[in-house]
């Protein structure tokens, strides 16, 4: 490792920088692929391994096993980056995903195939969640570098989950299932190379300090799990935004389950091709990246900038020891002035993307009524920009807040994405199945609704609200 690696990563020069967020992302959405490719082929595996479908859909234990490790396992890996230094345990990590990628495709058993899943999801959830730190390290108070360096992981993120099924499918249409596994296993070996060289160090040196290393961990693990655990019952803006997040992310793994029941239940289609359908979704996620890009650079600072004028012009004697304190931080760079401007873009669609396109997916999945299969394909488009735009809002708007505690405040939204995803999919077939595709949609449609209660009451009350935590700024 050159002695450079250990310097001030901020001081980098910004192609470097770039370089390093680049080479995460592009890992983000590769980790993201093995998450959901075996979807398509729960048929085929369910009948390799004699599981029994009748009753219930065992072979959604495939997401479950992924994200549950996703969801558990960065609480404890990630906190032992600070003292160990990111790339180590990352190439580690990844050397291990590979491993465990492999397996998949030579199980012999479907218990194996759990095992493996439950490990590469642990893996891959390390992998993804550590973009944030990096993020954190190389930008410092560069809040426009920052925040687009995590719409392009947040996009990464969702683009590989949804895109996963998409590429299973399309081999599956050709090749047996475990040459799903195989496939990602080249793609994984063969950018191994562009990881170890182009990801470079973020940390500092390790301080040689008097304290143990194993009491420092320690101390980080107790500092993270319970300030994250106390942040997301007690912080108004922690748990509202977790729930809006966690629904979200959500939401697409529900998709992957909905749309081969819909493509093939109701329109015949074979199940690769209904998977193929998900690039509705993922098409949506590309929009709304454009939407987050175009927030990001310029309706963000927009307003930012007409908050700190407000600030300054507001009377000495009408501010408040919590107004100043405000000013001091956004002068500082602790928070920038306005952070409810994040989510000017983002309500709007989670209401009439996330909320509509629920609704549209669901009434239009009738061909019997004339309906042909663009109609809910373009709800799952509006879906897409809906997931994009209000998971990048919420990741940007928790990290400006909480400049001293974003770690805790990611991980436990983290969490909670990652425990939605993990199990809202074990409900997907029999609420489909019991409330009929139009209903089960529409309901996915009212609790899109109630969830944006929160980041609607933040935007209007933001302030005030940010005042009364101890936590923020």
């Amino acid at each position: 490792m050159a002695p450079s690696d250990w310097t001030d990563a901020a001081e980098w020069s910004n192609s470097r920088k770039w370089t390093v967020i680049v080479t995460a992302c592009t890992v983000t959405f590769l980790v993201g692929i093995n998450s959901t490719a075996l979807l398509p082929a729960s048929e085929d595996i369910a009948h390799r391994f004699d599981v029994d479908l009748t009753a219930f859909d065992h072979t959604a234990f495939l997401v479950t096993a992924w994200n549950a490790g996703a969801a558990v396992v960065p609480l404890f890996i990630l906190p032992a980056m600070e003292d160990f230094g990111v790339r180590p345990t990352y190439l580690t990590l990844y050397a291990l995903f590979l491993v465990f990628v492999m397996v998949q495709g030579v199980a012999m058993n479907f218990a194996t195939l759990l095992v493996a899943r439950v490990i590469a999801g642990s893996c891959g959830g390390v992998l993804q969640n550590a973009v944030d730190g990096m993020a954190a390290d190389l930008w410092g108070n560069d809040t426009r570098r920052r925040s687009l360096s995590l719409t392009l992981f947040i996009f990464g993120l969702l683009g590989g989950v949804t895109i996963g099924a998409v590429i299973g499918g399309v081999i599956l249409a050709s090749l047996s299932w475990r040459w799903i596994s195989y496939i990602q296993l080249v793609i994984y070996g063969a950018f191994f190379p562009v990881v170890i060289f182009c990801l470079h160090e973020t940390r500092p040196r390790v301080s040689k300090g008097k304290v143990p290393v194993k009491n420092r961990i320690s101390s980080a693990l107790n500092e993270t799990i319970l300030r994250s655990s106390k942040m997301l019952l007690t912080e108004f803006v922690v748990s509202s935004f977790t729930l809006w997040s966690s629904f979200s992310f959500g939401t697409v793994l529900i998709m992957t389950q909905s749309i081969p029941l819909v493509y093939t239940a109701l329109y015949s289609w074979s199940p690769s091709k209904g998977g193929i359908v998900q690039v509705a979704l993922f098409i949506g996620e590309a929009i709304g990246l454009i939407l987050c890009v175009f927030q990001d650079l310029v309706i963000f600072p927009q307003y930012s900038e007409r908050r700190s004028k407000d600030l300054e012009i507001h009377p000495d004697n009408e501010k408040s020891p919590s107004l100043r304190q405000e000013i001091d931080n956004n002068k500082a760079g602790k928070l920038p002035p306005n952070p409810e401007a994040r989510l000017y873009t983002s309500i709007p669609a989670s209401l009439l993307g996330l909320t509509a396109g629920f609704f549209i997916y669901g009434w239009t999945s009738q061909p019997d009524q004339g309906y042909a299969w663009p109609l809910p394909t373009l709800g799952l488009l509006l879906i897409g920009v809906g997931i994009m735009a209000i998971v990048q809002a919420v990741t940007n708007y928790v990290t400006d807040c909480y400049p001293t505690h974003a770690n805790s405040a990611v991980s436990a939204i983290a969490f909670g994405e990652n425990t939605f995803a993990a199990f809202l999919p074990l409900a997907t077939r029999d609420m489909y199945t019991v409330l009929g595709f139009a209903w089960a949609s529409s309901l996915l449609g009212f609790l899109a609704i109630a969830v944006s209660i929160g980041p609607i009451l933040l935007v209007v009350y933001g302030p005030r609200i940010r005042r009364r935590s101890t936590m923020i700024g």
